[in-house]
């Protein structure tokens, strides 16, 4: 039976849990199988190394420390915003996503964590930022590099 190597195109299921278990960020099925070429650091880096030498139809486990998911949170990151820059019609509430458009034409993205009367404060990291994650992978499929 074939193993996972460097370069292989693998079909994963997968699940992406909270450390705790209690909160699942991402599941996926048979019918729709992440697809990824082995090496290329397009999924998690730290993951694709874990695939190789796992075979079709093997379970594997996969701890990742936030250095290998989305990085650690950053406090320089969470930032107080008026809330007259914002567009009236955003609806604010704690733990919104939103969209802030830069003069310079730069986009980012973050979440509300207060409100207060005159201003946001708004945390632009990621929202896994800072969180360990858990995955559970399945091979589905190998094939072998293309030539």
């Amino acid at each position: 039976m074939k193993t996972v190597k460097e370069g292989d195109i693998v079909y994963i299921v997968y699940e992406a849990r909270s450390e705790d278990g209690e909160t699942v960020y991402y599941k996926n099925d048979e019918e729709n199988p992440l697809e990824l070429v082995v090496g290329e650091g397009k999924f998690f880096p730290a993951i694709e190394k874990e695939l190789k030498d796992m075979k079709v139809g093997d379970v594997k486990k996969i701890i990742l420390e936030p250095k290998d998911a989305f990085g650690p949170h950053i406090e320089d990151l969470v930032i107080d915003v008026p809330k007259d820059v914002l567009h009236s019609d955003v609806e604010l509430n704690v733990g919104s996503r939103i969209k802030i458009n830069t003069p310079s034409g730069k986009t980012f993205y973050g979440t509300v964590t207060e409100i207060k009367e005159e201003t946001l404060t708004i945390d632009l990291n990621h929202p896994l930022a800072g969180k360990k994650l858990v995955f559970t992978i399945t091979v589905v499929d190998i094939k072998e590099e293309e030539n």
